[in-house]
């Protein structure tokens, strides 16, 4: 008697892995894009946090304690402080060729928009300062 797989057998195990693969790959693909959407949102916090530490130490550019006032911290400004790193500013939702502005720089390009709100300073990242 001959041991081995008739070909039946064969494509059944090949479907059954092709239905499998039919489930995961989507649910991957979610998780990854969630996971960069995650470190997306992570960088931001970081860099406003960044700017918060940049302007106690730079506290005569803190905007005027009044209604709407507003000054704009540059990445380059805090990198040049020292505070920021390269690897602080990657940005994980980079697509090369894309046209959404979320995924279109390599790097966070903008800065921190300081506003005093008339009870304390607020710290909003924006794409570019100016």
């Amino acid at each position: 008697m001959n041991k081995g797989f008739t070909l039946i057998e064969l494509i059944c195990v090949i479907t059954i892995l092709g239905l499998i693969a039919l489930i995961a790959v989507p649910t991957v693909n979610t998780m990854i894009q969630n996971s960069k959407e995650d470190a997306y949102e992570e960088q931001i916090v970081t860099i406003e946090k960044t700017a918060k530490t940049y302007m106690s130490k730079n506290s005569l550019k803190l905007p005027s304690q009044q209604t709407g006032s507003l000054y704009c911290v540059s990445i380059d400004e805090m990198q040049k402080a020292g505070l920021l790193s390269k690897d602080d500013i990657k940005n994980p939702l980079y697509k090369k060729d894309s046209t959404e502005v979320k995924e279109k720089n390599e790097t966070f390009t903008g800065g921190v928009n300081v506003k005093w709100n008339g009870k304390k300073y607020t710290y909003e990242y924006v794409n570019s300062c100016g």
